[in-house]
């Protein structure tokens, strides 16, 4: 996952987290997995604390005093904050404490095994690397088929599969096809999918490596691609091509499959309500019949003291059944089905031994829904216990009795009402803890918790090959099943891995230096945590983190155009994963209205925008890890007369991309003196205030606004995206920050791509990568700058001569000729068609000299290396929606005293327009609309009944002379009728 942070998002987007694999590793983190030979954990959430370099242990009545749970959501919040706390900020403190766990690790022989974890540990990256680089399919598309070709090894499909491109009826062969049409690798099929009424084929076209399990690779789907009858591209109105929009979006990120693994079998309910795409395939030869879950899947893998090495697997999985947003799916059906239920299994292996243990969760089992409009609970008169069996009879299917633990407040409409619905059996026995009545005001931690499950502990069991089964089922619910519920889901999961170690033979004490392993988890640093506790940790946020992501999808928002786009987005996501699970549509019509609605908006969206004429001004600099010295040389990089509203500045090698540097924290003082003083000279030009920031590495963004237009500037998020060794360090790759200015959604990204002359294509699918992890489709317009390395494909013999020539002429056109003969081996230019995102920018006429590389303090093309002059300073300009990037007024070489580079700096002045919505005129027309489309269907109801009236326009007409005569249309027949008689008067 690119590291985004808002969505939270450095990585939210994807978050601000610690030590992911795209992450940049804390120092204890890589010193204490150096010696445990194990991969670097998947973290998303980066808290920091101080904590004492003499303390070994950490005090469990300093956690129980620690203040800081404070009220409401910012006392939740803190909470969550607590628990996960991973990484400390001193690095001298994290160091030793990796020192001393490596002592204890010399102690237990633990060196002495180093050359043969590292073999196994090499063999199994080579083994990854191996199954990535593997192409699962091959799928072929010509005039009358498509054609599926799997690697049967990978797979374990052993003949193609030929789908008829005219009826699209399909058949498993072995034969031979046109080798003349060029087929595209693909990870998987999920199925057909038909938008009104035409049939696509919906493929994986890309999906990440997520673990291997049982020997078998389980990915992550990133990307989904569709092809239908037509040869070549797909046609479809606009209205199919949105429907068929939603349907990749829906699959992105959240959804798993393996082919080795089925990730839906753990449970025997009916109908496999885990099977998110089996309507999709029902129609495909069974050995077809890929099966996608959505929710999360983490896997890890550590050796113990003793050496013996402990793998482990975390997998949720959401039922489809009431399978949408908070906003749209909330409590029970007649069918028992909850909203968001979700089944968690974690697994255990070691020394050819599996446990397994399943908790659930899932909306409160009542009939309720949650009013968003004033944040209530409106709760339904319906019985619900019809429903409430059936939902425990689903569960006891499996099981043999139920622990229902309930976290909703006491006193409260929803816990009154389960309190009288629900009551203990002997199968099923009831537990409440109010959550957030034991977090307020700071009187509690999370000790209280603790205490709480010592109640379930001696039911918490587990199932495993050492002839164990799993009995009880614990069942959790808050309001919304997210966040609360992870915390407690986590500690008795902790449970259930204690006694599976247990069971294993683990000791323990030995081990952990622990007696109870899920108050371990409590500790809020990384001193003396044991690498396991910190990975489970880790794992269970990140799972925490998908299922709200999945659940919430659009944040609560007060302002109208915010609250209009998420109903409305939600609303069609709905009806997308009920046509995709092929489920009946009951607000089909409704929702097709609201797509009308929204489309109308669209289209009349000059009636309530203008737009307004604004300036950019961008700078990208490579400085070679300059030390800042010189401010009347930096006041030169802001070449123009007329301030512009926003400036844009970065900055590549702020400092010299070593070991230390790309997995260290060095660079803090540098970025704080280079921001301090690119201020201080920017404000000599106008006052300007710093909008956002963003650095990785060596890759540094500013983003700055004139003070006047700083109240126009909302929904700043910032990103990281790592390139570098395999897209998991931060010495190439991009920064980005992303604002709304006025009513346009604007994207600056500042780019160091993979260096050297011949690494073209890595350049390009390091540009590709960074933007499509950029996820721009909601962006008006995207600058992208930086250095971006592309080089002439001449000589430096070459080039050189060509430059000298360029220097000594006077003559503008043969200079203009020079320049076009360089251009024109410019590899940007050259292949930039073969990249996906890349072609699809433009950049203003290059009228000046390549701009790498030179020798320090010289204006001399390199001498040393005689690395080819290039221009890899670049900046390009993207527009995405229907605002236009307006002229590029200047863009150049910037003129100075810059030789303390071996890059020269550039820069791009943009006249360029904004969207101002004037929120008043917006309200009234959407409510306009809807007051027209509830005429016209009122019209609608009545149109059989007078269809012989001469002229009759339900929509217009009727609406057009009620105007005229100031009459409010009312549901009334006569009146109607009136209406629309042309004799009316």
């Amino acid at each position: 996952m690119k590291e985004v942070s808002d969505k939270s998002q450095i990585v939210d987007g994807k978050r601000k987290r610690v030590m992911s694999m795209n992450g940049v590793m804390s120092v204890v983190t890589k010193e204490l997995l150096r010696e445990q030979k194990t991969p670097v954990p998947q973290v998303q959430k980066t808290i920091v604390k101080k904590q004492d370099n003499n303390k070994k242990v950490i005090d469990k009545q300093q956690c129980k005093n620690d203040k800081r749970v404070k009220i409401s959501k910012s006392a939740l919040k803190e909470l969550i904050q607590s628990h996960f706390i991973v990484v400390s900020d001193n690095e001298e403190a994290m160091i030793q404490s990796s020192k001393q766990f490596k002592n204890s690790l010399v102690g237990n022989k633990q060196i002495n095994s180093s050359s043969s974890d590292s073999h196994s540990d090499s063999s199994s990256s080579s083994s990854s690397r191996q199954i990535m680089n593997q192409t699962l399919m091959r799928l072929t598309l010509t005039p009358n088929k498509m054609i599926i070709d799997p690697d049967s090894q990978l797979t374990r499909i052993s003949n193609k599969l030929i789908i008829d491109r005219g009826n699209m009826k399909m058949w498993e062969s072995k034969e031979k096809f046109d080798q003349s049409f060029q087929p595209r690798k693909i990870f998987g099929i999920l199925g057909i999918f038909e938008v009104s009424g035409k049939p696509v084929l919906l493929f994986i076209e890309d999906a990440d490596i997520i673990g291997v399990l049982e020997g078998w690779p389980i990915y992550q789907i990133t990307k989904v691609g569709y092809a239908d009858k037509k040869h070549q591209e797909p046609d479809h109105d606009i209205f199919e091509k949105d429907q068929l929009e939603k349907v990749k979006n829906l699959f992105i990120n959240t959804f798993y499959f393996s082919y080795g693994i089925d990730l839906t079998s753990q449970s025997n309910y009916q109908h496999n309500r885990f099977w998110w795409n089996n309507n999709l395939c029902k129609m495909f030869p069974p050995e077809w019949q890929l099966k996608i879950i959505q929710g999360y899947v983490g896997i890890f893998q550590i050796t113990l003291r003793n050496l013996n090495q402990i793998k482990y697997c975390l997998i949720s999985r959401r039922s489809f059944y009431k399978g949408g947003s908070i906003r749209n799916d909330t409590g029970i059906d007649t069918d028992g089905n909850v909203a968001n239920y979700t089944e968690t299994e974690q697994i255990v292996y070691m020394n050819n031994e599996k446990a397994k243990q399943i908790l659930c969760r899932g909306s409160i089992p009542l009939f309720w829904q949650y009013n968003i409009f004033n944040n209530s609970i409106v709760i339904s008169q319906e019985d619900p216990k019809k429903a409430l069996n059936k939902h425990f009879q689903i569960l006891l299917s499996n099981f043999i009795k139920i622990h229902f633990i309930n976290l909703v407040d006491d006193g409260s409409q929803l816990s009154n009402q389960l309190d009288r619905y629900l009551t203990e059996s002997e199968q099923l026995s009831i537990y409440k803890f109010n959550f957030k009545k034991a977090f307020l005001n700071n009187n509690k931690d999370l000790d209280s918790i603790n205490k709480f499950l010592e109640k379930i502990n001696e039911f918490v069991d587990f199932s495993s090959t050492l002839g164990f089964r799993q009995q009880n089922i614990i069942r959790i619910n808050c309001y919304d099943c997210l966040d609360q519920t992870n915390i407690v889901m986590t500690k008795i999961a902790m449970m259930g891995v204690q006694k599976i170690l247990q069971s294993f033979k683990v000791d323990i004490l030995e081990e952990f230096n622990t007696q109870n392993l899920y108050i371990d988890l409590d500790i809020p640093s990384i001193h003396n945590i044991h690498p396991f506790l910190l990975y489970f940790k880790s794992k269970w946020m990140e799972n925490g983190d998908q299922l709200r992501l999945i659940y919430k999808v659009g944040q609560q928002n007060s302002d109208l155009n915010q609250f209009y786009k998420n109903m409305v987005e939600e609303k069609q996501l709905k009806e997308v994963i009920h046509r995709v699970l092929g489920f009946p549509i009951s607000e089909s019509q409704a929702n097709e209205n609201i797509m009308m609605l929204e489309r109308t908006m669209k289209k009349r969206e000059n009636e309530y925008t203008q737009l307004l004429q604004k300036s950019v001004y961008v700078v990208t600099w490579n400085i070679n890890a300059h030390q800042p010295n010189d401010k009347s040389l930096y006041s030169q990089l802001f070449q123009f007369t007329t301030p512009p509203h926003i400036v844009a500045i970065g900055f590549q090698e702020l400092v010299k991309l070593n070991t230390l540097t790309v997995v260290g924290r060095q660079n803090r003082d540098v970025i704080e003196n280079w921001k301090q003083i690119l201020y201080n000279c920017l404000n000599t030009k106008a006052k300007y205030v710093l909008a956002a920031q963003q650095v990785m590495v060596g890759t540094f963004i500013l983003v700055f606004v004139q003070d006047d237009e700083k109240l126009h500037i909302s929904n700043v998020k910032t990103e990281i995206v790592k390139y570098g060794f395999g897209q998991s360090l931060g010495n190439k790759g991009g920064v980005i920050i992303k604002l709304r200015f006025y009513d346009s959604n604007i994207c600056f990204i500042n780019v160091h791509l993979p260096a050297g002359q011949k690494s073209n294509d890595d350049r390009m699918a390091a540009f590709d990568y960074i933007h499509n992890r950029a996820e721009l489709n909601q962006c008006d317009w995207v600058i992208t700058f930086g250095d971006m390395n592309f080089r002439i494909n001449l000589t430096q013999q070459q080039v050189v001569a060509s430059i000298q020539n360029y220097q000594n002429i006077q003559n503008q056109e043969q200079k203009e000729v020079i320049l076009k003969h360089l251009k024109e081996y410019d590899q940007l230019h050259l292949e930039k068609l073969k990249s996906q995102y890349l072609k699809q920018f433009y950049e203003a006429d290059i009228q000046f000299l390549p701009t790498y590389k030179f020798d320090i303090a010289t204006e001399i093309y390199d001498t040393v290396k005689k690395r080819v002059p290039s221009f890899t300073d670049r900046i390009l300009l993207k527009k995405i929606q229907k605002v236009a990037i307006h002229s590029v007024e200047w863009y150049d070489r910037i003129q100075g005293n810059f030789q303390v580079s071996d890059h020269r700096p550039v820069g791009c002045l943009i006249q360029t327009q904004v969207c101002e919505i004037d929120k008043k005129k917006k309200e009234n027309l959407f409510r306009e609309l809807i007051q027209l489309e509830e005429d016209e269907q009122f019209g609608r109801q009545y149109f059989p009944k007078i269809q012989n009236i001469k002229n009759f326009e339900p929509c217009t007409k009727y609406r057009q002379r009620a105007v005229q005569q100031n009459i409010t249309l009312k549901p009334d027949k006569e009146l109607l009728m009136k209406l629309c008689d042309p004799e009316f008067e």
